[in-house]
């Protein structure tokens, strides 16, 4: 039974390991367009006009929406994870 638990919590350190590895990412992507959007000049700016400056705005909220929603999914997981183990490890063993 211990054995059993013991593999379970590799697992699933194994995956949180992965998904920090992937939210990482995300955070990297995110803060590198948040620097670009933060250097667009406040008056005149000629990328395309006004349309294509709100796309890029849209695009940029949508980025660090996302990464926001990983993080919550990723808390989530990680709750619903131990809480299978803790109900796991408290049941007796039966052997």
């Amino acid at each position: 039974m211990e054995e059993r638990v013991t593999q379970i919590i590799s697992q699933i350190a194994a995956s949180h390991s992965q998904m920090g590895r992937i939210l990482e990412t995300h955070r990297h992507v995110s803060a590198q367009m948040a620097a670009i959007a933060g250097d667009l000049p406040d008056s005149h700016p000629e990328f395309g006009g006004l349309g294509m400056l709100q796309k890029r705005a849209l695009q940029l909220t949508q980025n660090v929406t996302a990464y926001l929603n990983s993080l919550a999914d990723l808390e989530e997981a990680m709750a619903m994870q131990t809480e299978m183990l803790m109900k796991e490890i408290h049941v007796p063993d039966e052997e």
